[in-house]
């Protein structure tokens, strides 16, 4: 039966193709947008397209792989052994004949919306899968607390680099970025803090950086810079620009500011004789160390290792005798520790009259409540350096605030909030002293959390400044000030009694308020 002769339901999401469009053409047993240029097709977002025999024979060029994700048919006038040939060639599901009937036609419509809808279903599929790896690849290249491109990253990178640079015959150089004794503000400002103190640094680090320079983070504290199309004496400038950059940077956190220093290492391609990744992160690693032995906040450009043969050294003496020798230097250390310990308290004493008196009562009775606890030496000894020096940080301070006799205001509280973390600044690069940096930092934050400088609570306060809270607070109350008289000490231990629990450690009170009757009584 002919075609022309049938009814057919009506189908949508159909492209019907043919050469000359005429507008009362009924020989169609569907529904459609009828189409005559290659141009409709493109712009058609119907899922099947018809070709009519006609406009095929028009284009012998033409190729359905070219419409993606569209499902073809085509429409022949007659039944030819050949209609199943050009089909294949075309790349089209099937065809259909003037000669066909209706059921056969319907069927391959419906076939052609089925794999249509398949077609659609894949091409989704794929869509999210692509994205699934683009986040899984953002992820597996990237470093999560900060953003910025990871190790795995930089080893790919820099791989591409440095041959891209040797097909192209152009430059390219390698910062490495370690901040020194970046371990010491983790152990003494916590977790937190620190990465809050490395996301700003990367920040500032991209502030400082080409648009073709690329950053990287490896490990805590360590970063690398690929910066192409630059030879060794532009990366050394460069490095100078961002070491300075960080030096002059004052990292804020709540009541809390740090400076960090770094050690930098240049390497370049040709310059160096670097060939491949391998040797580039050698060539940092030399720089590195060698800026760590100059003491670190150093800039090390990389120079071939010298191949120089040293002579054997023949150590005179026994084990003993240097184990003896290292023992009497150990305690010369300790002593001039001590010694420049009471120096700097008496440092403060010259800057503040209150406060020589006030270290000296402090540690008296921070000690005795070490030595209760049963603590370690090294406690006791850290709680004693932590409290003589606790108010190191008002050397920072303006003499006009230390000695206002009046109430302070809100500016002026705000800066002497500052004090605890100025002291811990002076004293974070002395190794000696890096157990009693945690009791200073934070021996004005409260049980309650609603001290400061970071406001934590409880028994995240250290024990060390627990011990000293208490301490400070009992000596500043029985004290003159400049600003009130001294409290007597019955009324001093009322007030401390009434903090229990909001202000203080109950455990550390319990100790305090037994031990305080044999401080004063000497």
């Amino acid at each position: 039966m002919h075609i022309g002769m049938l009814e057919f339901s009506i189908m949508k999401g159909i492209v019907y193709c043919k050469s000359k469009f005429k507008e009362k053409d009924k020989s169609l047993p569907f529904s459609c947008q009828q189409v005559t240029t290659l141009k409709d097709i493109l712009n058609s977002d119907c899922p099947i397209m018809i070709f009519r025999e006609d406009f095929l024979k028009r284009r012998p060029n033409l190729n359905f792989s070219s419409f993606e994700n569209k499902t073809c048919l085509i429409h022949f006038c007659k039944k030819d052994v050949n209609n199943i040939k050009v089909s294949k060639e075309l790349g089209a599901l099937d065809y259909f004949t003037d000669e066909d009937n209706i059921v056969e036609i319907n069927f391959k419509i419906q076939l052609a919306k089925k794999v249509s809808k398949l077609q659609k279903e894949i091409s989704d599929l794929n869509n999210r899968i692509t994205k699934k790896n683009s986040k899984i690849e953002e992820i597996t290249l990237g470093d999560p607390l900060t953003g910025c491109n990871n190790w795995r990253h930089f080893l790919r990178s820099a791989n591409e680099e440095l041959t891209r640079s040797r097909e192209n015959d152009h430059s390219v150089s390698f910062i490495n970025i370690d901040v020194d004794n970046f371990r010491r503000v983790n152990e003494i400002y916590g977790v937190q803090v620190a990465d809050i103190l490395i996301k700003e640094l990367v920040e500032l680090l991209k502030k400082n950086l080409r648009k073709d320079d690329v950053l990287f983070r490896w490990r805590t504290d360590e970063f690398f810079i690929v910066i192409p199309y630059s030879g060794r004496m532009p990366a050394y400038e460069a490095a100078k620009r961002i070491q300075k950059k960080i030096t002059e940077h004052k990292f804020k956190f709540k009541k809390i500011v740090i400076t960090i220093k770094t050690s930098i290492g240049v390497v370049s391609f040709p310059e160096d004789n670097v060939s491949s990744i391998r040797d580039v992160i050698s060539a940092l690693d030399m720089c590195r160390i060698s800026a760590k032995r100059k003491g670190g906040n150093a800039i090390v450009v990389y120079t071939q290792p010298s191949k120089k043969v040293f002579p054997k050294v023949k150590i005179k003496g026994d084990i003993k005798e240097l184990r003896g020798r290292l023992e009497k230097m150990d305690l010369t250390i300790t002593r001039d520790l001590v010694e420049m310990i009471y120096g700097f308290a008496r440092a403060i004493e010259a800057k503040d009259s209150c406060t020589g008196k006030h270290v000296e009562y402090t540690a008296v009775i921070a000690e005795k409540i070490a030595k209760t606890l049963k603590l370690s030496k090294e406690e006791i000894a850290n709680i004693k350096h932590a409290a003589i020096l606790h108010d190191l940080g008002k050397v920072g301070i303006c003499q006009s605030i230390l000695s206002k006799k009046g109430v302070l205001n809100t500016e002026e509280r705000e800066i002497i909030k500052t004090h605890p973390s100025i002291a811990a600044e002076i004293l974070r690069e002395i190794h000696v002293l890096r157990g009693a940096i945690p009791s200073i930092l934070y021996h004005h934050e409260r049980y309650d959390g609603k001290g400061y400088p970071l406001g934590i609570k409880g028994e995240d306060i250290p024990l060390g400044a627990r011990i000293i809270a208490i301490s400070d607070v009992y000596e500043a109350l029985i004290s003159d000030r400049p600003y009130r008289k001294a409290f007597s000490k019955k009324k001093a231990l009322e007030i401390i009694e009434e903090g229990i629990g909001t202000q203080f450690d109950p455990n550390i009170c319990k100790i305090f308020l037994q031990i305080i009757k044999e401080v004063d009584g000497k």
